[in-house]
């Protein structure tokens, strides 16, 4: 009984951290782009040499932890550029953490 019961809290706990995220983010269709807070999480030779945006802030994936503890990232909806869709439901993850806004996604290669 105590099994099944750590099985259900471990699997509930996947869920909700990994596939939840995944699953809720939507892709984001170009339209007025002053309305969101774009974030570009590739690291920043790839954000460099591919710009999104001009309006776009660059927080690389491995700082954005470090980065939504030390400041308000935005009080918009937000819109993560991100190279691949795996990418951007872990930056979502951290993001949820801190904002119940919105969180698309656009992947750039």
């Amino acid at each position: 009984m105590i099994w099944e019961m750590i099985l259900l809290v471990a699997a509930a706990y996947l869920f909700f951290s990994y596939i939840l995220p995944y699953i809720k983010l939507k892709t984001f269709e170009q339209g007025a782009l002053d309305e969101y807070c774009m974030i570009d999480i590739r690291d920043y030779q790839l954000s460099h040499r591919n710009p999104f945006h001009m309006t776009t802030k660059n927080i690389p994936l491995s700082y954005l932890p470090r980065t939504t503890k030390e400041e308000d990232i935005c009080d918009q909806d937000i819109v993560v550029i991100a190279e691949s869709k795996i990418a951007a439901a872990m930056a979502a993850r951290i993001l949820k953490k801190k904002t119940k806004k919105f969180i698309y996604y656009v992947t750039v290669s």
